[in-house]
């Protein structure tokens, strides 16, 4: 493991904590600080003497704090050091509090894919999972069909007005979405209140929200007559979920050198959701893994945006080919190289329209823009107008950046082309990370 420090920053899971890991990186806090190839390991003296592992093979992380923030400031204090250079942390034997956290970690793994062959291994019953499969799909069609002739409702009456509306008015659809057991589009028509009022062009943003819905309830009426990896898409749109037997079963398996080239967690009252980004660097194949967390509690892998993992996917089935799980992963390290699979603006619409094409329901994709410098408004950024920030390649293309302030990442390049990480959802670009002279700098 070799990650900078502003990778291990990346980490933590608010400003306070960093703040308290930085304080809590030099050997004075610590009566014990060690290091070998499979762990790095302290005791952090605070109010009590506190035991911090880190796994070198995976990121793995625990200390024996209460905290409930992951990683809590000392892992963060002990992770820093190491980024620092090792230099505080003594190469050696690792003591038996480690040696047996090691053990415990490589048991419950060993464990989990046991239960994982077991489970695939045991016999289905066929009948009551039809029954089960048969009664679900009623409900679907019924929440679809109520929610097509709202829909029709809206478009007949006129959209004027929906602005003036209560965030409870599309609230209160998705969660009868939710009883219907189609949460993916429950999740679809939540966000349509944040369209409404959202620049003057929010009516036709929300008309073509509408139409993709409409697409998506056609595609599931007929769906025995479509093909087979596209049915999965649907059915994964709506929120079937697939068990990770069954993307272990279907699923296209690709071994390479990985790249995280971005990542953004978006945060609600009790659900965290985390995409990370990777590319392969001998594949140039791209994937999403998309990791969830209840309130505080840590995500299950830890993946740093700009580091390198030896790494088995396996392919969500479906015609989209984007979300992924991770099967096995080697190591974890920091990369100087370039990052994979850059694109220009030209080949960032051409890619995201065959994808469109071929599975219209995915709403973001990511790419790295090679060369590419954030252009200011031509008004000075300040004047409130509706004039947005760029991204502009070295062809001349540019497209509009997510509102927000980027001075700092012009800063960060000096007014130098860098290759910026982004996300695209069809309207938009929201910037994620970026290398500049060589080193990964998030956003």
């Amino acid at each position: 493991m070799t990650l900078s420090g502003e990778q291990v920053s990346a980490m933590a899971p608010d400003p306070a904590s960093l703040a308290a890991g930085k304080k809590l990186a030099a050997a004075r806090h610590w009566t014990v600080l060690g290091r070998n190839d499979e762990a790095l390991w302290g005791l952090c003296q605070g109010s009590a003497v506190y035991q911090v592992k880190i796994d070198r093979a995976d990121m793995g992380y625990h200390c024996s704090c209460p905290s409930r923030k992951f990683p809590c400031k000392h892992s963060l204090g002990l992770l820093l050091m190491a980024a620092d250079g090792e230099a505080a942390l003594a190469a050696g034997d690792s003591p038996d509090w480690v040696r047996d956290w090691l053990a415990k970690r490589q048991a419950r793994s060993a464990k989990k894919t046991e239960k994982q062959a077991d489970g695939a291994a045991k016999p289905i019953d066929e009948k009551a999972q039809a029954k089960r499969q048969a009664e679900r799909a009623a409900h679907v069609r019924e929440g679809l069909d109520r929610i097509e002739l709202w829909m029709c409702d809206r478009v007949r009456e006129g959209l004027a007005g929906l602005e003036r509306q209560p965030p409870t008015f599309f609230a209160e659809q998705a969660k009868r979405l939710v009883d219907a057991q189609a949460p993916g589009i429950a999740g679809l028509v939540a966000r349509w209140g944040d369209i409404v009022g959202a620049g003057s062009d929010w009516p036709e943003h929300l008309l073509m929200e509408f139409g993709r819905l409409e697409l998506l309830i056609h595609a599931y009426r007929r769906i025995d007559a479509i093909d087979n990896a596209l049915a999965s898409d649907i059915r994964q749109t709506i929120g079937w979920n697939l068990t990770q037997e069954e993307v272990d079963r279907d699923g296209e398996r690709i071994d390479d050198l990985w790249v995280c080239i971005g990542q953004r967690t978006d945060d609600s009252e009790r659900l965290r959701v985390q995409r990370s980004w990777l590319a392969g660097r001998s594949t140039g194949q791209t994937a999403l893994i998309a990791q969830f967390s209840i309130a505080t509690q840590p995500f299950e892998q830890a993946i740093v945006p700009g580091s390198e993992l030896h790494a088995t996917l396996v392919y969500y089935p479906g015609v989209a080919k984007q979300r992924a799980r991770i099967l096995a992963r080697r190591d974890v390290e920091s990369t100087s190289e370039p990052l994979p699979g850059r694109v220009t603006i030209d080949e960032l619409l051409g890619d995201a329209a065959d994808r469109a094409g071929r599975q219209p329901w995915l709403t973001l994709a990511g790419y790295v823009v090679g060369a590419a410098i954030f252009v200011p408004p031509s008004n000075g950024s300040m004047t409130g107008t509706a004039e947005r920030w760029r991204l502009r390649d070295n062809t001349g293309e540019a497209l509009p950046l997510a509102k927000g302030d980027y001075w700092h990442a012009l800063a960060l390049g000096g007014g130098e082309p860098c290759d910026v990480v982004v996300e695209w959802n069809g309207r938009e670009l929201q910037p994620l990370g970026m290398t500049v002279r060589g080193l990964y700098r998030t956003l």
